[in-house]
């Protein structure tokens, strides 16, 4: 879908149209308009969002999200300023405009739904950035996880660990990932000081952060150590607990 400042979009039997009138400035804030009308011109509702400055509607995709034949229109807000913020809206294409997610992203963003349970209402993949510049992390060396949203018959929830086959994938990804810059710092040969491990660190993060997801973290954390030099080994074992705590806040990690 364009994300220029102004545009439309049929979606299904729906014409969806946006506009920011007037873009917001140090000196004023602004406003985005969302109206959408059916192909015979009823009008189906006329939204607006107040915007601070360097704030901007980002329209998104529109999609049959459902399967039921009800169109929903998908669009981010973004706060301005480097590596932030990013909140995710999907709307559903009808008088009154029911919100079917609500979400903030931090700095990442919803990409197209797709099926990833063979049949019922899309999924809506997407990461979290959970671990920004977790345990002094720079930015770069920040890993993201992969998140999935699902319809749990209202709206759309958080529901990672239902999609066991991700997980897996992005595990033998994050193991190869790892022992790649490992490799590659023990033929470097790399400093004395702990920013030379923060790579390492970053990546044991990530691939720990999954076995989190996954449910056997602990039993995998001594073989995640095992595979980093003794600096980033040590680093994981002191912040591994707290990695746990954060993600409980974004993910459900329950039964």
């Amino acid at each position: 879908m364009p994300n220029e400042i102004s545009g439309s979009q049929e979606c299904g039997p729906v014409h969806v149209e946006w506009d920011h009138s007037p873009l917001p400035t140090f000196q004023q804030d602004g406003t985005a308009h969302i109206r959408a009308t059916r192909l015979d011109g009823q009008p189906v509702f006329d939204q607006s969002l107040p915007l601070g400055p360097g704030e901007r509607m980002i329209p998104l995709w529109c999609a049959n999200l459902l399967g039921d034949g009800r169109w929903a229109f998908a669009y981010e807000r973004f706060s301005g300023g480097a590596h932030c913020c990013f909140s995710a809206t999907i709307l559903l294409l009808e008088p009154d405009a029911p919100h079917l997610l609500d979400r903030d992203l931090g700095n990442s963003g919803l990409v197209e739904p797709r099926q990833m349970d063979g049949g019922g209402p899309l999924e809506v993949p997407t990461t979290s950035d959970v671990f920004a510049y977790f345990g002094d992390l720079a930015y770069a060396a920040s890993p993201s996880l992969p998140m999935v949203l699902a319809f749990d018959g209202s709206q759309y929830v958080e529901a990672t660990r239902q999609f066991p086959d991700l997980l897996q994938m992005d595990l033998k990804e994050a193991q190869t990932d790892l022992m790649d810059v490992v490799a590659r710092q023990t033929v470097v040969g790399g400093g004395g000081s702990r920013f030379d491990f923060q790579e390492q660190e970053g990546l044991a993060l990530r691939l720990y952060g999954l076995h989190v997801l996954v449910g056997d973290a602990d039993q995998a954390l001594p073989s995640i150590q095992s595979m980093v030099a003794p600096p980033a080994a040590a680093w994981l074992a002191e912040n591994a607990p707290a990695a746990a705590e954060a993600m409980a806040s974004v993910y459900h990690l329950g039964p």
